[in-house]
């Protein structure tokens, strides 16, 4: 769980704000990047992880004491001999920005989300990135992100794996009555480790096996999501 400082890259930006080549004014450009420092400025970026090892109950995997249920995560899962439940947040502040800057500028408001949304995702990244030299130092394989809401595995699992972390205490995520994530900057995902050989492919998801293949945005504009 680091205390450096993260990156946020403005062409991450413009691809959450919808961007398509189109000109940028020198008006704009300015918010984008004044928009980006405040996301900076007020952000708390914190993550966490921890590797279980993987059995089974019938053929659903079981973490921590916890079934995890659906074909989906049983099939993202299998071969792995452990995995690895990851959370990350932006904190509380980025929520409060939101809310004041909604009183004053629709556009601000829309280019800060797009900030924390990219910055959440470096985050998340970095956590990862963690994940997958932890799997090599011990010749594993990783897969890539799956969290609860994913294809069938239910959302209602959401409280069962940030659990497994004490991620309200640790990170200061909560849950809605819904199963979202309070404060809504945050991520939490499951992540395969598979033996060398295990025919696991690595460097994430492709748009023909993503789960939200057809409601996808990115991919009806004829560029991919990054995942």
């Amino acid at each position: 769980m680091p205390d450096s400082e993260f990156a946020l890259d403005r062409g991450e930006i413009l691809r959450y704000l919808g961007y398509r080549g189109q000109e940028i004014g020198p008006e704009l450009d300015r918010e984008i990047r004044r928009m980006g420092e405040e996301c900076l400025r007020c952000a708390k970026p914190r993550y966490l992880y921890r590797v279980f090892p993987v059995e089974l109950r019938g053929d659903a995997p079981v973490i921590g004491g916890v079934e995890l249920l659906g074909e989906d995560i049983a099939r993202h899962l299998r071969g792995a001999v452990s995995c690895a439940v990851m959370a990350a947040t932006l904190g509380h502040e980025p929520e409060r920005a939101m809310l004041r800057l909604g009183q004053r500028s629709t556009v601000s408001q829309v280019i800060f989300n797009a900030a924390c949304t990219a910055l959440i995702e470096s985050v998340s990244d970095a956590c990862e990135g963690e994940i997958i030299r932890y799997a090599g130092e011990r010749g594993l394989l990783t897969s890539y992100r799956y969290s609860p809401g994913y294809g069938d595995f239910p959302l209602t699992q959401q409280r069962q794996i940030l659990g497994l972390l004490e991620a309200e205490t640790r990170l200061g995520i909560t849950l809605t009555d819904s199963m979202l994530m309070l404060p809504r900057k945050s991520v939490s995902a499951l992540i395969g480790l598979y033996p060398q050989g295990s025919g696991v492919r690595r460097g994430g998801t492709t748009c023909q096996t993503c789960e939200n293949y057809e409601n996808c945005a990115f991919r009806k504009e004829g560029c991919g999501c990054g995942g």
